[in-house]
């Protein structure tokens, strides 16, 4: 419980340290199965941003296809974008039965992720 309270300790601090620009980013990592495209990502992608838009008109997903890195080959990351953590809270109070979770289902056939990892990004100006 302690590691629970200082993360949403550390959370609220970094709430407080960057600008009022900055995005929250929901990234996953993924491995497409084998016999699945890029193509069969791409729209899955779209019908989960054409789902969480119904949620959150701002909501935004970028796809990151490794170009040189050490990866894996059929690795890539999967970010979600929301504009701030009050956005990314009422996203989540919203999802449990929503269509986004019912498009969810298909990533294990497509491209299982590992659990995510969410950031707060800042703008370098």
């Amino acid at each position: 419980m302690k590691t629970i309270t200082a993360s949403f300790v550390t959370a609220a601090l970094l709430l407080l340290s960057i600008s009022a620009s900055a995005d929250v980013a929901q990234v996953w990592q993924c491995q497409l199965v084998d016999g699945k495209t890029n193509d069969d990502l791409m729209a899955l992608s779209k019908s989960w941003l054409d789902a969480a838009k119904g949620i959150d008109e701002n909501a935004s997903v970028r796809i990151y296809f490794p170009i040189a890195t050490d990866g894996e080959e059929g690795s890539v990351i999967f970010a979600f974008y929301l504009p701030d953590f009050k956005s990314w809270g009422e996203f989540e109070d919203a999802y449990p039965g929503s269509p986004v979770a019912q498009v969810d289902a298909g990533w294990n056939e497509v491209a299982p992720c590992e659990i995510p990892g969410l950031w707060a990004t800042a703008d370098v100006e």
